[in-house]
């Protein structure tokens, strides 16, 4: 009877198993068939992410703020510290703590930069952009880690987009000509190859980065009362994110990395429309002294070490090319310990308006 048993037992496991594996097969031709992913940076990102084989000292985390502000090479050209940045579009706080641990899963990391853009900061949770946590989950690669970013992070309802891709762009599947235009752009040795993808503006430039060659026209703005006070973004429910953001404090403690919060700047005059921006800084100031996390915010940053006009901007909220070339030699300089960091910054926003 018990060797009866076990034989039920292994034939049940069996086919659970060839379940599974007929389920992932599936998925991954549908999806293969129905996603157009060929001009996804987020693809490139967790590609180059798994295959590099040097050890990562240092990482970024964060929303398109980040990927755009932060050059990784350029970094490890001037600290000897290899880095990557692991930003994406519209990350929010918990995707980064997952992130963070699928980085360290495969290095043995050093520093962690954390970008703090307010705007992701008071975000209540059922108004996260799903969408771009679905990205990433897309290329992540299956592990425990991955099993909990879908599981705890989604409303059951929300699973079946996750865990499905092709799900996403079901209704597609009647389209004979998308289907063929999504099928010879895959079958392309760029696409097979993970090679860069270039746009008529910007590029993949590696290790996560994107350079941006356009530069912002302020003057072609009319609608500056038109955005979104600080204010008001601060009325939204925090619980859920910083719920996260004390993860990751808790996370790089537990495994010794040193994480520092920032906030890469935007456009001085952008600020002031959406102001008082000291709202914003005081309360994340405030965050970081109450984990003992140094932050810096670049907005905040005196004229003579950081002078950005508005060629350094792609658009009034992110740094293009140049503007990331800036602050990344900015910021490999504070890196270094050799410098006294505080005098680099103005005390609040204020005061560095007040000096222009």
């Amino acid at each position: 009877m018990r060797a009866k048993g076990w034989s039920l037992w292994i034939k049940f496991a069996g086919t659970g198993l060839l379940v599974l594996l007929l389920t992932g097969l599936l998925t991954r031709g549908l999806s293969y068939l129905l996603v157009d992913d060929s001009q996804s940076y987020t693809r490139l990102t967790m590609h180059e992410l798994y295959e590099e084989k040097e050890p990562i000292d240092t990482l970024f985390l964060g929303s398109s703020h980040c990927f755009r502000a932060y050059n990784p090479e350029l970094f490890t050209q001037l600290t000897g510290k290899n880095s990557y940045n692991l930003g994406s579009s519209a990350q929010n706080y918990d995707t980064s703590y997952y992130l963070l641990r699928e980085a360290a899963g495969d290095h043995d990391l050093k520093t962690v930069y954390l970008d703090m853009h307010y705007k992701f900061l008071f975000v209540d949770k059922k108004d996260r952009d799903l969408v771009q946590a679905n990205i990433i989950s897309d290329y992540m690669r299956p592990s425990l880690n991955k099993l909990e970013f879908l599981t705890r992070t989604s409303e059951l309802k929300q699973l079946t987009n996750r865990i499905f891709p092709f799900r996403r762009e079901w209704q597609r599947m009647a389209e004979p000509s998308y289907l063929k235009q999504v099928w010879e752009k895959k079958r392309t040795r760029a696409y097979k190859d993970y090679e860069p993808v270039v746009l008529e503006q910007e590029y993949y430039a590696g290790k996560g980065f994107v350079y941006s060659k356009e530069e912002l026209n302020a003057e072609a703005i009319t609608w500056w009362d038109n955005f979104t006070p600080v204010a008001e973004d601060m009325n939204s429910d925090v619980t859920y994110t910083l719920s996260y953001i004390k993860k990751i404090v808790e996370f790089c403690r537990e495994e010794e990395i040193r994480l520092v919060f920032v906030t890469a700047p935007s456009f001085d005059r952008y600020l002031e429309a959406v102001g008082p921006y000291d709202l914003a800084y005081g309360y994340i100031k405030d965050l970081a002294e109450s984990y003992g996390v140094p932050y810096l915010d670049f907005n905040l940053c005196k004229k003579e070490y950081l002078d950005l006009e508005e060629d350094s901007f792609l658009d009034v909220d992110h740094l293009n090319g140049k503007g990331a070339e800036e602050l990344t030699k900015l910021l490999a300089e504070l890196d270094s310990g050799q410098v006294d960091v505080d005098e680099y910054f103005n005390t609040w926003y204020d005061e560095k308006s007040a000096d222009r």
